[in-house]
């Protein structure tokens, strides 16, 4: 068992030459499943350490819409399979989004979209509107319960959910 910070694992990606342009986002498919067999492996092969799992979110195309369905779907099935790993015995102790707000990315700028707020970059005051995805997360925080997309939706037609 890690006792220090110093027998912690740390799983990071890097590049030589970042010169290379990336793919669209639509080229990473959504493949929560990943999550749960990669916290598997780290349980039976490196004596489940305390795992945190940060900057996990999905990029998409910037201004493509505050309807963030995929995004909704991104984050239900990756915790989904947070959870199914946690029960199975997986020492995952903490799970954060990337990102909070859309931002300046390394190696696109500020063409690509990752936050759960859109921030209008056009205007004075730097306007921040929640998208679907920030509704969809907060209601998961409050009710501790992962809503599929289609049953958050009816329920906000019925007007079960103000933010």
């Amino acid at each position: 068992m890690p006792k220090t910070a110093r027998d912690t694992i740390h799983v990071t990606t890097s590049c030589r030459d970042c010169t290379i342009p990336l793919p669209p986002a639509s080229m990473y498919p959504i493949a929560p499943w990943g999550l749960q067999r990669l916290l598997e492996y780290v349980k039976q092969n490196y004596g489940n350490p305390p795992v945190y799992i940060h900057e996990n979110g999905q990029q998409t195309a910037r201004n493509s819409s505050l309807e963030d369905r995929s995004r909704v779907k991104y984050l239900r099935g990756h915790i989904q399979s947070l959870l199914a790993a946690v029960r199975n015995g997986s020492n995952a102790r903490g799970y954060f989004i990337w990102s909070f707000l859309d931002s300046l990315e390394l190696l696109n700028g500020y063409e690509s979209s990752f936050g759960l707020y859109y921030i209008d970059l056009d205007d004075p005051d730097l306007k921040r509107q929640p998208k679907l995805s920030a509704h969809w997360y907060s209601h998961f925080l409050k009710s501790k319960n992962l809503t599929s997309l289609d049953g958050f939706l009816e329920s906000l037609s019925h007007g079960y959910h103000s933010e």
